[in-house]
């Protein structure tokens, strides 16, 4: 098994160091399941209720870093699509916002949390500004081209948890979503 995982790795290692554009998706992403927020934070993955809290304040805190705030974190992958797309409209940033504390809300059902994921206090840290708004624009779709759907980034992104994250995806005190269960 060691050398499965081993070369696993190295391939994955090597194939995206000639695929900076995939490498940048590989790390970070918002998975668009729904543009209702609330379900879009309920469909994803335990693991990604987690992840993707800090992920998200990442990408927020990239986009205005961009725009010359001051932010508690570094930039990071500063022309993911992700981050484009956020920095794009202050409406993106706020949408952004919304799924963060709504998968936040998530994690503290899922997990009995009583206290919020760390990353919210930087979350709250840059709440106060603000930047222009265009209206929300398309959801970027960064993820391999065979799931991608035009115009669709709901069924993109529900197209790559089925096919991508489906070896790991599961859901504590939720059902799972099922267009998932559908979709295997």
């Amino acid at each position: 098994m060691a050398d499965v995982d081993g070369y696993t790795c190295w391939l994955l290692t090597n194939f995206l160091s000639i695929n900076p554009l995939l490498k940048d998706e590989a790390l970070m992403n918002i998975f668009i399941l729904d543009t209702d927020i609330q379900k879009c934070a309920q469909y994803h993955c335990d693991q990604h209720v987690v992840k993707m809290i800090l992920e998200s304040v990442q990408l927020l805190c990239t986009a205005l870093n961009k725009k010359g705030f001051i932010t508690p974190y570094k930039s990071t992958h500063s022309n993911h699509p992700s981050v484009l797309w956020v920095e794009e409209s202050y409406d993106n940033f706020l949408w952004l916002k919304q799924l963060t504390l709504a998968l936040n809300k998530e994690y503290k059902y899922r997990y009995n949390k009583e206290v919020d994921h760390k990353s919210i206090a930087a979350l709250n840290e840059i709440s106060h500004y603000s930047f222009p708004a265009i209206g929300l624009t398309a959801f970027p779709q960064a993820m391999p081209d065979n799931y991608k759907v035009d115009n669709d980034a709901v069924s993109a992104y529900r197209n790559f948890y089925i096919g991508d994250k489906s070896k790991f995806a599961k859901w504590t005190k939720r059902v799972v979503p099922k267009w998932f269960t559908e979709g295997l």
